[in-house]
């Protein structure tokens, strides 16, 4: 856990995302200039209007007038290492700007990586980021800090390849209504702080799929794995969603498999110079829905906390407050493997949990004064400390021989019709939800009857 300060498995990563029938653009865009940027052939004193004329470098795309429902294009089979994409202007909701990729359908993505700070840099509003590599493995051409760094509002960043960074994507404090669709995450495993413990016992960090510290943020529909590295501190850190300062985030419908922690929450009690608290509204209202959990390197599902363990100090990352979990599946085989975690004085008004399916071998949920848990499946962990009514310890019934889509309730789980309020409308696969045929199910799955 960081301080801040499959396989029944691999099969689940090819589970399609066509349910989420993502546009390619805005139907409503109005019409913009469209630049065009070549690593290969550019020439930056072109025109950079059409791909005869294509800039050259990130610098020039950088400069782009950009204006609402225009277009910035790279080309397929391009790589700018060591240049940073930034996007400073904005579109509108009815006009967004758009960065993409042209060129034969065959190539490769446009590759951008090799920078200190952020590969590409959101800094204006209503700008969609589509189709692109983000970074590439190994010292020296990672994305070092960040493979996107958000700090404006109302952007999208969607069905790209992001890689090799210490935070795939970092959305800023105060950022609000960051969409982060349908894009592979793979091996974001860089520790962005990392000192051996005679130094600091607590403050490495780093290895984020996506790091939340703005509101209202989407995240939806994405695979994530690989999101681990050793930590002095820890032993290994890292998570496919950590929100930290975070309010009001719907974490939804994603598959994440071998991270080492899918999500831990937590706020700050830190008082800047200007005197003003670092988390003012301090990190509520948080939900998770529909996500798949999984993958024999994964330690824990969710971390949260309240405000203190008794009869020890304050927890200085909590308290965090209204953590909804639900619908999830979390299928963990790790020999040290938690579900869910609540820890430091955790109470209703910290967590709430309903129709989750969670398989774990130490623990299947810990937090001994919660009561806010109904209608979840347990099995296999040695211990279980959470309060709740109407939960069902019993095997799951996973689908494991099913190569597609093993962690499906099989005929006759006790997951199928568990559950009492349809969250959603459609499941982790796209499927709609049809409570006319019975109550919904617990899990991220809905049965086929």
């Amino acid at each position: 856990m960081s301080g801040w300060n499959l396989r029944a498995g691999a099969a689940l990563a090819t589970i399609a995302l066509s349910a989420t029938t993502l546009a390619t653009g805005s139907a409503s865009a109005a019409a913009g200039t469209v630049y065009y940027v070549d690593a290969v052939n550019g020439d930056d004193a072109a025109a950079g209007t059409s791909p005869a004329t294509a800039w050259k470098s990130l610098a020039k795309a950088s400069a782009a007038p950009l204006a609402p429902g225009g277009k910035l294009l790279l080309r397929r089979g391009s790589t700018w290492r060591g240049e940073q994409l930034r996007l400073a202007r904005s579109g509108t909701a009815a006009a967004p700007i758009v960065v993409g990729s042209y060129g034969r359908a065959a190539a490769a993505r446009p590759v951008i990586a090799g920078h200190a700070e952020a590969c590409v840099s959101l800094e204006g509003a209503h700008i969609e980021v589509r189709n692109l590599q983000v970074g590439l493995t190994g010292d020296g051409v990672r994305c070092s800090w960040a493979g996107f760094e958000v700090t404006g509002n109302h952007n999208v960043i969607a069905r790209n390849l992001i890689t090799g960074a210490a935070a795939g994507v970092y959305i800023a404090p105060k950022v609000r209504h960051t969409a982060v669709t349908a894009n592979e995450f793979v091996d974001n495993n860089h520790m962005s702080q990392l000192t051996p413990r005679e130094v600091n016992p607590n403050d490495d960090s780093g290895a984020f799929a996506i790091l939340i510290q703005g509101d209202e943020s989407d995240i939806g529909w994405n695979k994530i794995r690989g999101s681990m590295a050793f930590s002095y501190d820890y032993g290994m850190d890292g998570a496919a969603v950590e929100i930290f300062l975070g309010s009001r985030n719907r974490v939804h419908h994603n598959i994440a498999v071998d991270n080492e922690t899918f999500t831990e929450l937590g706020t700050s009690k830190e008082i800047k110079d200007n005197g003003r608290p670092a988390d003012p509204d301090g990190t509520s209202g948080n939900v998770f829905e529909y996500n798949l959990i999984t993958g024999p390197q994964t330690h824990t599902g969710l971390v949260t906390r309240g405000p203190r363990q008794p009869g020890s100090p304050p927890d200085p990352n909590g308290p965090v407050l209204a953590t909804a979990f639900r619908n999830n599946t979390v299928y963990l085989t790790h020999p040290e493997s938690q579900g869910v975690v609540c820890d430091a004085g955790c109470t209703n008004a910290h967590l709430s949990m309903s129709q989750n399916i969670v398989h774990a071998v130490v623990k299947t949920a810990y937090g001994p004064d919660v009561t806010d848990s109904h209608h979840n499946v347990f099995f296999a962990a040695r211990q279980h400390q959470m309060g709740g009514t109407d939960n069902v310890t019993a095997d799951p019934l996973f689908a494991l021989g099913d190569a597609t889509h093993p962690l499906r309730p099989r005929a006759g789980s006790p997951a199928i019709d568990l559950g009492v309020t349809s969250f959603g409308r459609v499941d982790v696969t796209g499927r709609t939800i049809d409570t006319t045929d019975g109550p919904p199910d617990a899990g991220a799955y809905e049965f086929n009857k």
